[in-house]
C-alpha cells in the first residue's frame, strides 16, 4: 500500500511538471508570445515577404499596367510593414521616425499655405475674396 501511494505521489508530481513544461512551451509559441517581441523568426518572415512584394510582386503589376493589383500590392506591403514595426522593436523606431518626420512636413506645408493665403490677399489688396 505505501508503495502504490507512493508511485501514485511520483506520477502526479510528473504531471504537474510535464503540465507547467506544457504552458511554457505553449506561451512561447503564442501569438501573445510574438507581440511582446520575444519571437524573433517572426522578424525575419516579414522582412523576406516585404522584400518578395516590392522585388518580384510590385514591379510585375506595374509593368501589366494593372492599377487595382498594384494598388493591393502595395497595401499588403503597407500591412506588412506595419506589423513587423509592431513586433519588432528596431523597426518599431524606424517607423516613429518616419511618422515624426511626416509631422514635420505636414507642419511646413501648412505654414507654407497659410503663408500663401496671407501673400494672396496682401498682393491682391484683399480682392482675392478670402482664398
Amino acid at each position: 500500500m505505501k508503495r502504490a501511494s507512493t508511485l501514485l505521489g511520483l506520477l502526479a508530481a510528473i504531471g504537474i511538471l510535464a503540465g507547467l513544461g506544457s504552458e511554457n512551451v505553449a506561451s512561447a509559441s503564442s501569438p501573445e508570445a510574438a507581440e511582446r517581441g520575444r519571437y524573433r523568426g517572426q522578424c525575419k518572415r516579414l522582412t523576406k515577404q516585404i522584400d518578395h512584394f516590392e522585388v518580384r510582386i510590385l514591379p510585375r503589376a506595374i509593368e501589366r499596367g494593372d492599377r487595382g493589383w498594384e494598388d493591393a500590392t502595395n497595401a499588403q506591403i503597407e500591412r506588412l510593414w506595419h506589423r513587423r514595426a509592431d513586433l519588432c522593436p528596431e523597426y518599431g523606431a524606424e517607423r516613429t521616425a518616419m511618422r515624426r518626420t511626416a509631422d514635420q512636413i505636414r507642419r511646413f506645408n501648412k505654414l507654407m499655405a497659410a503663408a500663401g493665403r496671407a501673400a494672396l490677399t496682401w498682393f491682391t489688396g484683399g480682392a482675392a475674396g478670402g482664398l
